[in-house]
């Protein structure tokens, strides 16, 4: 209505205005930017039919609604000017994990979590993929190099590990951007992928790409033959270059407090690496302008440091005070929906983190009547009862979050909670498990082809939680009825899983 209203008031002004006293310009004006990407939604099939037409590499962004980063996306990245502009040199399409057929092409692409950028050709081969939660800046940087690729990724890995010298500086470039947290073994298939990233590391042409490499190597596994020494010469390299911090900024705020611990020989060491590492990530953010959820980031990596450093002492006053300004701060800053599901979850782990579970309850109930999707933080509340032995309220809490949830794959995973739930808290009520695991068979039996990716990872999950069950129950009986209830919901789904489902 506000965009409207202003186009109205810009025509009303002109019909007011004097005529121009010169003839007008025969020069066409120039389109008006794009305020907004424009997506396909959901529709990759028509996607990739327009990018073999048009030449362009199809931009595959895979999401949620109550996913956290992917509303810091929505909140910031989504919205620059500079970000519309470059995915026009792209086919964009939205894919929700909730749509038709979403966690079929999810499974078929690989996707790990959410959110993932891939870009793919025309053909389907995938040029790169990138986590969704790293830099903004860093996102816009790597996507702009991927507008103009033609060679699929696998293929630059390939030729890197068996002739490096001939790969180009953007080529190495992208396989440094490549987001190797959310590959899922993708790329290197069944190859060790910290073995690859380590060969990559001794390879890679310049400096800085070979700490890259390193550091990947570490954080995704503690790299074979990789003494403290040389993760913490690493570590510290990395640490003292800011525009490394910058580019590594994702992955020193995940796994810094891990990687620290691999680079330590003792406690002096351990606490001269946790300052460096808080500097660092502080500079960093001064950098992308001191935003308060940042702050937050790095207050919950302080809190850890000190648990790391001092595991049987409690929190110092002075950071538990930290924590808790922080948290207001975030929470004060975070205005619309998207910034708001961007943020309450971490401001709820903080207060968790320094014993504020009250805290933590009083900011939850409140974004109930705030958020979108308010079954989100419903599971949290349910953990919050169950901590505090009150059995009753963390299963209802557990079954309002299952029955609000929105969308057959969310709907799934919620639904996987609350029966993960009764198995845990009410484990001799047979008749109740059973009846809350047919329901969620029922719902995969509403979605054709539905046993894909999430999905399936879910109930997988749980068929393993239910035969824990039944051997400790007796629930031998219950178990054959559900499978054979699968059997039925399946129907002529060709997925072996499917229908091997709670078998063996």
């Amino acid at each position: 209505m506000r965009v409207a209203a202003s186009v109205l008031l810009a025509l009303a002004l002109s019909a007011c205005s004097p005529a121009p006293t010169s003839a007008p310009s025969t020069k066409a004006a120039a389109p008006a930017p794009a305020t907004a990407i424009a997506w396909r939604q959901g529709d990759v099939d028509d996607a990739f039919a327009e990018a073999a037409e048009s030449g362009k590499p199809v931009l595959l962004y895979w999401g949620a609604v109550w996913c956290p980063p992917c509303n810091q996306l929505k909140a910031g990245l989504f919205k620059d000017p500079a970000f519309i502009a470059l995915t026009s040199k792209f086919v964009p399409v939205y894919l929700d994990g909730d749509e038709e057929g979403a966690q079929a092409w999810g499974e078929r692409f690989g996707v790990r979590g959410y959110p993932t950028l891939i870009v793919l050709d025309p053909q389907r081969n995938e040029l790169t993929r990138v986590a969704g939660g790293n830099d903004s800046a860093e996102l816009t940087r790597a996507l702009t190099v991927a507008a103009g690729r033609r060679s699929a990724v696998a293929e630059t890995l390939k030729i890197a590990l068996a002739s490096p010298a001939t790969l180009s500086t953007e080529d190495w470039q992208v396989l440094g951007d490549y987001g190797w947290e959310v590959d899922a073994n993708r790329l290197v298939g069944e190859r060790d992928p910290a073995q690859v990233l380590q060969q990559l590391a001794k390879v890679a042409p310049a400096p800085a790409l070979q700490r890259r490499f390193g550091l990947l190597a570490l954080a995704t596994a503690k790299a074979p033959g990789a003494s403290p020494t040389q993760a913490r010469e690493l570590l510290q390299a990395v640490l003292a270059n800011p525009d490394e911090v910058r580019r590594n900024r994702e992955l020193l705020g995940y796994a810094g407090v891990a990687l620290v611990k691999q680079a330590s020989s003792g406690p002096a060491s351990t606490a001269t690496l946790g300052q460096q590492l808080l500097t660092a990530l502080e500079r960093a953010d001064a950098a992308r302008g001191n935003r308060a959820d940042d702050a937050l980031g790095r207050a919950l990596t302080e809190v850890a440091l000190a648990r790391q450093q001092r595991p049987d002492a409690p929190l110092p006053a002075a950071l538990v005070t930290t924590v808790h300004a922080r948290v207001a701060a975030a929470d004060a800053a975070a205005k619309d929906e998207h910034e708001r599901q961007a943020t309450i979850s971490t401001a709820v782990q903080a207060l968790r983190e320094v014993g504020d579970d009250a805290g933590a309850e009083t900011l939850l109930l409140a974004e109930l009547k705030r958020s979108p999707a308010p079954y989100y933080y419903m599971p949290d509340l349910a953990e919050l009862a169950e901590k505090r032995g009150d059995t009753t309220a963390a299963v209802d809490w557990l079954h309002k979050a299952y029955d609000s949830a929105k969308g057959p794959a969310t709907r799934v995973q919620w639904g996987v909670l609350y029966v993960e739930g009764l198995l845990r808290l009410t484990p001799q009520d047979a008749a109740g498990i059973e009846q809350a695991t047919d329901s969620l068979i029922a719902e995969l039996g509403t979605q054709p082809a539905g046993y894909h990716q999430r999905t399936r990872q879910r109930f997988e999950r749980l068929a393993g939680k239910l035969q824990d069950w039944s051997r400790t129950h007796q629930g031998g009986e219950t178990l054959a009825r559900l499978q054979q209830r699968m059997q039925q919901a399946c129907g002529t789904q060709a997925e072996g899983a499917c229908h091997g489902w709670l078998q063996g």
